[in-house]
């Protein structure tokens, strides 16, 4: 029987100690509380301000590809006239072209195959499902799988 009042004993005193230990004056928990809501209130304004730099980067990336765009177009006018700069920097594809004139209007071709025979040099340019085909690299036609 004492072991049962020392154990009920024992367990009384210690839930109460536990509760104690847990507890923290109301002035405590106010201020940290409060201290709590003004880490929200900077970081919802960290917050704010990342995003609107993030806008401004956009925008600004908008503003260099324009400027690359311009860039490229100037050079390939420079390079084959106002005319033909034009259609190339269109991406307009006509038989005739070159070889060179392709690449700077699409870019490089996902491959390239190349055979040599004694009437010239056959060449097909792949890109995605549409085949040019050159003739000592004159493009004389193209194909698009469908």
């Amino acid at each position: 029987m004492y072991k049962f009042l020392i154990i009920v004993l024992f367990l009384y005193i210690n839930t109460n100690f536990a509760q104690t230990i847990n507890k923290i004056e109301k002035e405590q928990y106010n201020f940290l509380v409060d201290s709590l809501a003004n880490q929200k209130s900077d970081l919802i304004a960290e917050k704010e301000n990342l995003t609107e730099d993030i806008s401004n980067l956009e925008k600004r990336l908008l503003e260099l590809d324009e400027e690359i765009k311009t860039c490229k177009t100037n050079k390939i006018i420079k390079k084959y006239g106002q005319e033909i700069g034009s259609r190339i920097v269109n991406g307009q594809i006509w038989k005739g072209m070159s070889e060179k004139m392709l690449e700077d209007s699409w870019g490089k071709p996902d491959k390239i195959t190349k055979n040599k025979e004694k009437w010239g040099t056959f060449t097909q340019w792949f890109y995605g499902e549409i085949t040019y085909f050159f003739k000592n690299s004159e493009l004389i036609g193209w194909e698009e799988k469908k």
